[in-house]
Formats: C-alpha cells, structure tokens, sequence
C-alpha cells in the first residue's frame, strides 16, 4: 500500500532583508539566524511570531547554541556573546580568528562553547567567556567548518582548510590525538557526523567514512565533477549530508541527483535524479549541495533551490520552487508540492512537533534582491509514523544526523 504523506502550510514568516539561515528547536520554541538582521530570534512554533531578539555586533550565519537560561551565538567580526532570556547581554568574546562564517557553534565538555572560525578554532568557558585555549591554522580557509563533540570519547572532530592533517581530534586540553588527510577538501560548511561507530566527512568531490573508536578509514566515493551553472563544479560542494536515524547515508550532488547508501558498507541503496524528473535545472546557479535535508520517521524533506528570474511563464524561476518528500526506505517521491515557493536558503530545515520549518535565500540568478522568508509546513503521512513528539532539534551536525539526537 502506497503511502500517503501531505504537507501543509502553517505559517510563514519575513525577514525584511539578506538570508532566512536556519536554528534549532529547544525548550518550545524555535532558535533562528536572520542573517543580515544581525540578530537571533526565539519565535513561536505555532504562529511564526517573534518573541524576543538577541542583537549581535554583525551579521549571524550560523544557529546559536541554547540552555535553559542561556543562549550563545556568533557573528560577523569574529564576536561571540552570550544573553539571558530576555536578550540581555551577558558577555562578549572576540577570538581574533577572523570573521565568523560557519553555520553553528557548539557546546563541548558540559562547559565550554566550541565556535570555528576560517583561521583556527577558540574553545571559550560558558561562564564568563574566557578563552581556555585556541588554535590557529595556515591557509585560512574562505570559510568556517562546524566542529562535532563526542561525547563518548570526549574527543572534539574538527575539519580545517589545511591541504594535510585537515580531520583531526583534540582533546579537552586542545591537544591533537589523531590526524587524517581527506582525499579532497571538506565543503564549505562540512562538520563530522556521528552515527554509532561511524564518522562520515562530506567532501568537495567525496564522501568519507571512518570507525571513530579505532580510527580506521573505513570507505570512500569520488563523485566528481558535474555540469551546473554554465561550469564544471565539484559534484558535492555545500554543506553536510543527512544521516536517517536507521543507518542510512543521504548524499546529494550540486545539480539534484539524491544518493542513498549504506553508511556501514558504502553500498548504494537508492538514486532519485531531479533532472530527469525536471524538478531541477542546470542554468540555475545555486547549488543543490548547500540545501539541506531532514530525515525522520521515513520521510526526508527538503526544498528547491532553482534561481532563474521570476517570471510567470519559467518553471524554473526563483520563486517557483518546490517542497520535496521522499521515503527514504524505498527512495520514492512521496510528495512534490505546486511550484510556488522561494529558492532555499543554504540552511538546513527544522523540526518542531511535527512541522518542518526551512528559511529561503534572498537573490534569483540575476542578483535581484527580495524579501526571504522562514516557511513552516505540517507534515501529516498515512503510516502515522511521522514524529510529533516534542523533541529538541540542534544543528543537525555531530550526534544529531537529521536533526533529533539518538
């Protein structure tokens, strides 16, 4: 029996100018990053109403990490600032590691926050924001990585830009304990993630996986070069990847091609090509690699990314794009929307008691700017499998995979 699977929209929600960036779930409400608004926003679930703001010194990229009585993030210049719940300042850090261009900080060792910057890595004490220990690296990369805590081996999993050594492990006193070279470049947000004994790295061009308790290198793909854009590109430039709650490794390319493996074995279980579906286009210039996808309950949900100019006539256009819904079990398609929303941001979506909420990028092809949106969908399917638990959402790196903890 097919499986029936409907999203509606519940709400959407403006950001006046630049990028809708994506956030967290946390103690009932959504965490979000409007970047160029240059401040965080804890927003009701329900009604997409925000609540209250937490300024910061510039521009906000990446999800903040949340307490119960705290929230920390970082921002454009390199600063890192911790607020009460009131969005009251508590304190304010700069590393010194130039600006900060990753999507997320973390916490790591129950006490510290772990923030990556393009030219090295600070580890900062919650309490008053001292600086236990940093590290700076040569090149400094475009941008800023997203490190992984483990906290079964209470090892930090950090990607660098160097051209040697770029996956290594730090302990509590920021001493490296293990070293690896990647066959190509982490992609521009990537950060370990960790499915049982598994790490998996997603790379420009590969995806690499590695035993975290013995440290053997375990498989890789080169995917390769694809055409997109007018160019040849590395085929997974982008974010991270998706790992489903079942052991299942979601792998997508720049122009749309969906790749489902085995992350135990590297045996590929499934493909779904939205090119020769004709959801995805090869003039668009954005990238399907930065868009980011959720995994749970058998369903992985994302949204489009085609850029061309609005216009009311090209199925294809900035504003045309199109929520997906596959089951990520038998690779099938179990829902495509009509083709009525904006592009999605570089961000990956979230999840909040059964809706998913995805936050869209703000220029078409031709540099034309608009207003993004955060767009919010409930998610009902026929299976009744589809979590409406009240569960934390983080950054969907690290032990997070789709996005809930296991």
């Amino acid at each position: 029996m097919k499986r029936w699977v409907s999203a509606k929209e519940a709400w959407r929600l403006e950001v006046e100018r630049g990028p809708s960036e994506h956030g967290v779930y946390k103690f009932g409400y959504l965490w979000l990053a409007p970047t160029f608004m240059n401040e965080f926003w804890r927003v009701n679930p329900d009604k997409g109403i925000v609540l209250t703001r937490f300024r910061m010194p510039g521009v906000v990229w990446g999800a903040p990490w949340v307490e119960k009585d705290s929230l920390y993030g970082a921002s454009g210049g390199g600063f890192v600032r911790k607020f009460d719940m009131d969005g009251k300042e508590i304190w304010t850090v700069n590393p010194g590691l130039d600006d900060f261009k990753a999507e997320a900080v973390i916490e790591a060792w129950g006490q510290y926050i772990a923030v990556q910057f393009p030219k090295g890595l600070a580890i900062l004490d919650k309490e008053d924001g001292t600086i236990v220990w940093s590290v700076e690296w040569s090149p400094q990369g475009p941008y800023g990585q997203e490190p992984t805590f483990d906290p079964e081996t209470g090892l930090l999993w950090v990607c660098r830009p160097t051209p040697e050594d770029n996956l290594v492990a730090f302990d509590k006193e920021g001493r490296i304990s293990w070293r690896f070279t990647l066959p190509s470049p982490a992609t521009t947000y990537a950060c370990p993630q960790i499915w049982d004994r598994y790490l998996v790295v997603a790379c420009e061009r590969h995806v690499v996986v590695i035993d975290r308790i013995s440290k053997e290198h375990l498989w890789s793909l080169d995917f390769g070069k694809v055409y997109h854009g007018g160019g040849y590109a590395n085929a997974l430039t982008g974010g991270p990847r998706t790992l489903t709650p079942d052991g299942k490794l979601l792998v997508w390319t720049v122009d749309g091609l969906y790749n489902c493996f085995d992350v135990k074995t590297g045996v590929l279980l499934w493909r779904l090509d939205l090119g020769t579906l004709g959801y995805a286009n090869r003039e668009s210039t954005t990238f399907w690699g930065y868009r980011g996808v959720v995994a749970s309950g058998g369903l992985a949900i994302f949204l489009g990314c085609n850029n061309l100019p609005m216009d009311s006539e090209n199925p294809y256009g900035y504003d045309g794009n199109r929520l997906f819904i596959a089951d990520y079990e038998s690779g099938k398609l179990a829902y495509v929307s009509e083709p009525k929303y904006r592009l999605a941001c570089c961000c990956k979506p979230i999840l909040a008691r059964g809706r998913v909420v995805i936050g869209t990028w703000y220029k078409d092809r031709e540099g034309n700017e608009f207003p993004s949106y955060y767009y919010c969908w409930k998610i009902e399917d026929s299976a009744g499998r589809w979590s409406v638990e009240d569960r934390t959402y983080e950054w969907m790196g690290g032990w997070h995979h789709g996005g809930y903890p296991l």
